[in-house]
């Protein structure tokens, strides 16, 4: 089969992926971009079906991770990078001159040969397993984004939410958002851990003010 060639292969379409995809494009490199899913945004600006319109909370809030992710996915479309959605990559190999992607979408094979290439593929959700975590009703915090940001569904009426770092708050957020109730936040680091990592919330204000943004609106429902 032959091989599509391009300068840049990006593996991934969230923010990173996205960005540096059109920023490559930008500087007159030919450029796809590949993510098994089929749109840009990833994990953080995941498309909601268009069926969804945007939602806006009693507070006056606007769904600004929408609106944010599809300003993003404006901004490639109007870029000319070719993008491959839909395409799960099984194999890349070195090569004398850059590198080779295969990879399939559906029942179509795809090769690539690319003289660069970029991992954008994200984090990866780390869950311990502990007595009852295959039991019905149990999510990871990753399954319970998804549902949340792109069906705008709770994984249920009432939640705990646990485990360690600052996904918890913002999926307890989403939780309130979506009108159910967060029952408990139980969170593996202390008032300690929190405080060492200070200095490193300020070098990210605009993230840190989100954050307490979620926190803020924890306190409120109590």
């Amino acid at each position: 089969m032959p091989a599509h060639s391009v300068d840049v292969a990006v593996l991934g379409a969230g923010p990173a992926g996205t960005s540096a995809a059109i920023a490559a494009a930008e500087s007159g490199l030919s450029v796809l971009l590949v993510d098994e899913a089929t749109s840009a945004g990833g994990q953080i600006f995941r498309k909601t079906p268009d069926s969804l319109l945007p939602v806006r909370h009693d507070s006056g809030e606007t769904d600004t991770d929408r609106s944010t992710g599809d300003a993003l996915r404006r901004e490639l479309a109007g870029s000319g990078v070719a993008t491959g959605f839909g395409w799960r990559v099984w194999s890349v190999t070195r090569r004398e001159r850059g590198f080779r992607l295969d990879a399939i979408s559906r029942d179509t094979p795809h090769a690539v040969e690319a003289t660069a290439l970029l991992a954008a593929t994200g984090a990866v959700e780390r869950i311990l397993p502990f007595p009852g975590w295959t039991t019905p009703g149990v999510f990871g915090l990753a399954a319970a984004t998804i549902l949340l940001k792109s069906q705008r569904i709770s994984p249920g009426r009432r939640v705990v939410v646990a485990g360690a770092g600052p996904l918890l708050a913002a999926v307890a957020s989403g939780v309130l958002k979506a009108r159910a109730e967060v029952a408990a936040v139980v969170d593996l680091n202390g008032p300690a851990q929190w405080l060492a990592a200070t200095p490193n919330l300020a070098l990210r204000p605009r993230l840190a003010a989100q954050g307490a943004g979620w926190m803020l609106r924890l306190l409120r429902s109590r």
